[in-house]
């Protein structure tokens, strides 16, 4: 008898108040990833938009990294709405100018001095944050999860490629798309690779195990694939100029490694570069994705660096995905839809389905 298990229902991908549940019981309660800290220099700040709130990442000038609601205490402002790269340490509240250090304190309340205005009492709420091999985390609950208890769960497939140095990687590009496809389905796209034969003739050439739709290698247990002709790299040929990565043994120099960080991210490794796959719900059918390029920083220094043949096969890849995850979301939105139906060979979807639901509480 074939393995099999039923997907989500389409409500599941498309009605809002499922969407709102994910929301409070997923993003609101528990971690998930944000940003790169390097693409934070001092007195930087980014905006995070996701799942209906906004946050403030910010590294002051003591190059410590908080994050903290995007929100005035005065009037309940919206403080930022993008990103910046100033270097003075603090921001100012574009209706009235009260003015805070980027470590979330009050310094200036225009027009109102300390005896009408306690500044001690009004810093910004802030939010949690963990950092992990570069990787910032954030968690919008009053109490956060354990951070340990909660990395070793939603974090175990990307526990193991800290090996490659992550931490010490920097991104040189970022890319960004608006994707009308629920968040759930980018990840199942990711997670599964019977597609890869239809949807990327490019990519099943550099990673000949795709051709027969494994998204891992039976083989090898440690989770890796192989790159054709002994490449070294996400590009369309497998090979790049670019160096290998520091540190790494001769398997790991000429695989590929992909990983899923529950609940809104991907990172993805070979021999030359790590890419960061981050996604940002903004509505049942909508999600920004962004991808941040990583090298070694003295790969980036060098005379003549030129990532374009790593960032633009992803970049088509990644567009291949995005065209069927969208023709997906059309497609479970018929009322006509009572669900599909996922093989062994789609077993990391189950696992993801399972972990969603465990998330859930359903």
């Amino acid at each position: 008898m074939p393995i099999s298990a039923p997907t989500l229902s389409g409500p599941e991908y498309t009605d809002p108040a499922i969407f709102r549940l994910e929301q409070q019981r997923i993003f609101h309660a528990g971690w998930f990833l944000a940003c790169r800290a390097d693409t934070l220099a001092k007195g930087n700040r980014k905006v995070i938009d996701v799942a209906g709130e906004s946050i403030l990442v910010a590294r002051d000038l003591d190059d410590t990294i908080h994050a903290y609601a995007n929100v005035c205490r005065h009037r309940g402002a919206r403080l930022c709405d993008r990103d910046s790269d100033s270097t003075q340490g603090s921001l100012m509240c574009p209706y009235h100018a009260w003015t805070y250090a980027l470590d979330g304190r009050l310094i200036s309340t225009p027009h109102l001095d300390d005896t009408q205005v306690d500044k001690a009492a009004l810093s910004l709420w802030k939010v949690a944050v963990q950092v992990w091999e570069g990787f910032v985390f954030v968690c919008l609950a009053d109490q956060p999860p354990a951070w340990e208890d909660w990395f070793s769960v939603h974090g175990a497939e990307v526990a193991p490629l800290a090996r490659y140095g992550l931490g010490a990687l920097r991104v040189a590009v970022t890319t960004r798309a608006d994707v009308h496809a629920n968040w759930k389905i980018i990840i199942e796209n990711y997670q599964e690779c019977l597609h890869c034969p239809r949807v990327h003739p490019e990519l099943v050439e550099i990673v000949p195990a795709y051709r027969s739709g494994h998204v891992l290698d039976p083989s090898r247990p440690d989770g890796g694939v192989a790159l054709a002709d002994q490449g070294t790299s996400f590009s369309r040929s497998g090979k790049s100029s670019l160096p290998i990565l520091p540190g790494l043994d001769d398997v790991d120099a000429h695989s590929y490694f992909g990983s899923t960080v529950f609940p809104n991210a991907f990172v993805d490794v070979t021999g030359t570069s790590a890419i960061l796959t981050t996604m940002y719900p903004v509505a049942p059918d909508r999600t920004i994705v962004t991808a941040d390029y990583m090298f070694a920083p003295e790969t980036i220094a060098a005379d003549g660096f030129d990532p374009s043949e790593i960032v633009e096969f992803s970049e088509l890849v990644a567009a291949q995905d995005f065209d069927v995850c969208e023709r997906v979301q059309r497609g479970v939105g018929s009322r006509l839809f009572r669900g599909g139906l996922l093989t062994e060979k789609d077993d990391l979807v189950i696992g993801f389905i399972d972990h969603y639901r465990a998330a859930l509480g359903a």
